[in-house]
């Protein structure tokens, strides 16, 4: 346990029994705020490195739920986050309605600050204790975090990537989310007993609030656009439920490799250097010109 302020134990010599001293504990462990991040993963050996060694220096805990994984997903999870959970997932096809049923079962189980990601998704913000800090300080229970959407620019020479150095931190092209609320671009964290979440997640029966402050998500949609990119988004499609064929959202995954290419060279056309842009340098002061 963490003490929000220096702490000797020869404090308790003023209390006059241990009940008193249990109470104490107990009003030290209620300081405490807790961070829960919860996400479904199916063979994302790629991305689960960069996902995880960010994620874990911003979450208390993780619960990640296994879709029947058959690469080396859950091995990594637990390399990577040997204290967070790794559970199955009851669904293996992919379901929004059901992989929002079941992440939300499992907020019921936690408490303090919760936020469900998938593992293109990376929570960025300045200083970590700042950001939960203002989240209480605001009073909300419930906050939408902008999303930019990320696409490489299809005629840029990027570096090599590397793990040693954070995705977030190698990839610096996307949509910057100038009215978020057009297609919903963002993501909730609250404190609600659950998301109340509609299918996808991008509404709730709550009533979030936007937050402001240069705080996003960054969604790794086509990028890094590269053969594992490719793969990853072309495996999913056979998994999808009836219902998601229904919703259409093969065409977010792309059912050949060629449409995908297509698709991600008319997307390339529109994305923008966010070097420029003034939130993302607050965020990535190296940037800065």
């Amino acid at each position: 346990m963490e003490f929000p302020v220096p702490f000797n134990l020869s404090y308790c010599k003023t209390y006059d029994n241990n009940s008193e001293i249990q109470s104490l504990f107990m009003q030290l462990e209620e300081i405490k705020i807790t961070r829960t991040v919860i996400s479904h993963f199916y063979n994302e050996e790629y991305l689960l490195p960069w996902w995880l060694m960010h994620h874990t220096k911003i979450f208390d805990h993780g619960i990640l739920i296994n879709r029947g994984s058959t690469d080396r997903s859950v091995e990594i999870c637990k390399l990577f986050a040997p204290h967070w959970e790794v559970r199955d997932s009851r669904f293996l096809e992919f379901d929004p309605t059901n992989t929002d049923i079941e992440v939300m079962e499992i907020e019921r189980e936690v408490s303090g600050w919760k936020m469900v990601l998938n593992t293109t998704e990376f929570l960025c913000c300045n200083n970590v204790e700042e950001f939960f800090s203002s989240l209480h300080t605001l009073g909300q229970n419930m906050y939408a975090i902008r999303m930019i959407v990320m696409i490489d620019k299809h005629d840029y020479n990027y570096s090599k990537l590397r793990y040693s150095i954070p995705l977030v931190e190698q990839r610096y092209h996307g949509l910057f989310p100038y009215k978020p609320e057009i297609g919903c671009a963002w993501r909730f964290i609250h404190n609600h007993l659950d998301g109340a979440y509609l299918p996808g997640r991008h509404f709730s029966r709550h009533q979030p609030i936007v937050y402001n402050s240069p705080s996003f998500i960054f969604k790794f949609y086509f990028s890094p656009w590269n053969e594992h990119t490719k793969a990853r988004k072309l495996q999913i499609t056979p998994t999808l439920s009836k219902k998601g064929i229904r919703m259409g959202l093969q065409k977010h995954y792309g059912q050949s490799s060629e449409e995908l290419e297509t698709l991600f060279l008319y997307l390339s056309n529109s994305t923008q250097d966010l070097r420029n842009h003034p939130e993302y340098q607050q965020l990535f002061p190296k940037f800065k010109p």
